[in-house]
């Protein structure tokens, strides 16, 4: 009787229609030549160490969102009507290349009034209008390290009374989950009063009269881990209860496509022993540092 030998390998796929990788195409090798092989998937096992960071995978991070919050600044600085969105992605993108980073997390997403309710736009060929929000979600990498940020803001500088009033409704609830980010804090928790907060909000604005109806302005999930990947292992994140080293976003929005506002506000939060911090909090978030970094003279 032959032995039994375990290979373990990571055989995650992006989608069931992915292409094999490699790991996948030396199981099937494996298998034919040796049936005695048994292939074990080792995906999850990686997902949950790569769920705490060292200091040093934190450092890493830190750094890409600080080249990002420099390309933010230029797109704030650059923003103007009449220019098309990806004229102005093109400056997040000369900024991270003069900083030594050629790599991205993710495709930028530049979505201007209207585009900004589609959740994945990346089309960002829409030229900008004058009276426009634009949402930008995007993330230099350093190191093979991501950063993950969404901001919006008025391309003239200026918010509207009502882009203001549902721009304040999504900060607040960005702030008070990032609040409530702490070890022992169970995803789902955060996940479930993210929603419940935006229902309310959205009930304040005039949008629904009953909370069930508040996936028809907020469509996806509080957030996900970060780290090597934009979603760092997802697998793990839909279960975890948070403990000291995790990082994770935090991006509550609302999307008013009959308005052409579209509103998102993402934010990469370290998990501490004694709470959290939020690695991002120097990149400008309110109304009023918005506006004010908008109109002063460069």
């Amino acid at each position: 009787m032959k032995e039994e030998i375990n290979l373990y390998l990571d055989l995650d796929r992006l989608s069931a229609n992915s292409d094999d990788t490699i790991s996948h195409k030396y199981a099937q090798k494996v298998v034919s030549k040796y049936p005695q092989v048994r292939v074990n998937n080792i995906y999850s096992i990686i997902g949950e160490c790569r769920l705490v960071k060292s200091e040093k995978e934190v450092e890493n991070i830190k750094k890409a969102i600080e080249i990002t919050k420099s390309g933010i600044e230029l797109l704030m600085k650059e923003a103007k009507a009449g220019i098309k969105e990806y004229e102005l992605e093109a400056y997040f993108d000369f900024n991270c290349k003069t900083k030594g980073v050629n790599d991205l997390a993710f495709t930028t997403i530049a979505a201007a009034g209207k585009n900004a309710t589609i959740l994945h736009y990346v089309d960002n060929n829409t030229e900008l209008k004058n009276d426009d929000l634009i949402l930008f979600d995007l993330g230099a990498q350093y190191n093979c390290y991501n950063a993950d940020i969404s901001r919006t803001f008025p391309v003239n500088g200026k918010f509207t009374e009502r882009q203001k009033e549902v721009y304040n409704e999504v900060l607040r609830v960005n702030e008070e989950i990032i609040s409530l980010i702490k070890p022992g804090v169970k995803y789902k928790e955060i996940n479930d009063k993210a929603t419940e907060l935006i229902a309310e909000e959205c009930i304040k604005l005039g949008l629904i009269e009953d909370k069930k109806d508040v996936r028809k302005y907020y469509y996806h999930s509080i957030g996900h881990s970060l780290g090597m990947d934009t979603h760092d292992i997802e697998t793990p994140h839909r279960n975890i209860t948070f403990v000291p080293g995790v990082v994770f976003t935090v991006e509550p929005g609302i999307y008013i496509e009959e308005e052409c506002i579209g509103i998102r506000i993402e934010d990469d939060i370290l998990v501490t022993e004694d709470g959290n911090i939020n690695l991002s909090k120097d990149i400008i978030k309110s109304v009023e540092d918005i506006e004010k970094f908008m109109n002063k003279e460069f």
